[in-house]
């Protein structure tokens, strides 16, 4: 037995299972992050609850979406994404590349900005659909922010919060000398971020940025069908990739007092700001709206709801059928029963 166990230890330490490879948290902390960046990120809920709370315009949110996509090589390092924010009240595309490194004299986690300046970014403004047309690209064709720009990524409770350092980020702008305030803050559930500007002189604040960050939700994408009685083809739609956190496809569905009528889905995973019963807590919810379009004005015809994890979501109207799955039923694997969502908490009468 004693001789088994020499040689089952000499087997162990050549193979080098027997010897832990502690790292520094600093590596873990980037592994967690590069590990929960990417995805899809809306704050449609914050802003349906601005309007809601009727909060003032100073406070309020424009909609922002934001597609985060690993960057498969390491041209840009080995922790690279690509980032596109759409603006939606201005229509406006903005493209750009976050590298994350390891800096142990700030014990904390560094990250570079990379902008898309001085040349046609419209090649690029679908790269996270796409990543090979990145592929022209080198570090020297994007313009590097200073030092002073980058965000320094620390651990907070719930995730990590990634900012400049005080005053660091320093430059000119429309005659006057002021400084960047980014910052941005991540957990498994939603990216939240401000890009506040203040003057060197006096701190005092010169864009319109709201002081609460804005809120994007990390969205689930499902696979959505539709379909309307009839002729059975007109406005029909099947596998149509639709998220969660307002996402919406629409068909043209006209009548003859609505020329320009159509008629669509719309998917939300409702994050409640308030409650609204006096005596209970709102739960939050998953909802899909069947709605009518005419013009610019929109109306819910339907919807149905559920918990916030549901992976599958459908409506039978008559006159119409659609339904969204995370996993498409074409790819469904076989089961004899499936297990509840989430515990039974309901108590015998």
């Amino acid at each position: 037995m004693n001789r088994f166990i020499c040689v089952l230890s000499s087997v162990l330490a050549a193979t080098g299972l027997a010897v832990a490879q502690d790292q520094p948290p600093l590596q873990r902390d980037l592994m967690i992050i590069s590990e929960l960046f990417p995805g899809t990120y809306d704050n449609n809920e914050q802003v349906y609850f601005d309007n809601r709370l009727d909060l003032p315009a100073a406070e309020r949110h424009e909609r922002v979406a934001s597609e985060v996509r690993r960057i498969p090589n390491d041209r840009f390092g080995q922790n690279a994404f690509f980032i596109l924010d759409y603006w939606y009240e201005q229509d406006r595309w903005h493209p750009r590349i976050y590298s994350f490194h390891v800096d142990e004299n700030e014990n904390a986690i560094r990250m570079k900005m990379h902008a898309f300046i001085g040349f046609d970014r419209t090649p690029y403004l679908k790269a996270h659909d796409d990543l090979s047309v990145l592929e022209d690209l080198s570090p020297e064709d994007l313009t590097t922010l200073p030092v002073g720009c980058d965000l320094i990524w620390r651990p907070i409770v719930h995730g990590y919060h990634g900012k400049m350092d005080d005053k660091a980020c320093v430059y000119e702008e429309s005659g006057e000398t002021v400084y960047a305030d980014y910052q941005m803050m991540l957990d498994d559930r939603a990216l939240w971020k401000a890009d506040v500007i203040r003057r060197l002189s006096d701190d005092m604040q010169v864009n319109s940025e709201p002081e609460v960050l804005h809120k994007q939700l990390k969205a689930r994408w499902f696979t959505c069908n539709m379909g309307f009685s009839g002729d059975g083809t007109s406005g029909n739609f099947s596998r149509l990739r639709v998220h969660d956190q307002g996402g919406e496809y629409f068909v043209p569905q006209p009548t003859a007092d609505k020329p320009d009528r159509q008629i669509g889905i719309r998917l939300r995973n409702v994050d409640w700001a308030m409650n609204n019963v006096e005596t209970g807590f709102t739960n939050d919810v998953f909802v899909m709206y069947v709605v009518e379009r005419s013009g610019d004005d929109d109306r819910n015809i339907t919807y149905t709801w559920g918990a916030p994890e549901e992976t599958s979501v459908g409506l039978n109207l008559q006159w119409m059928i659609t339904s969204c799955y995370i996993v498409p039923t074409s790819e469904t694997r076989p089961y004899l029963r499936k297990p509840p969502a989430g515990p039974w908490q309901g108590t015998a009468p």
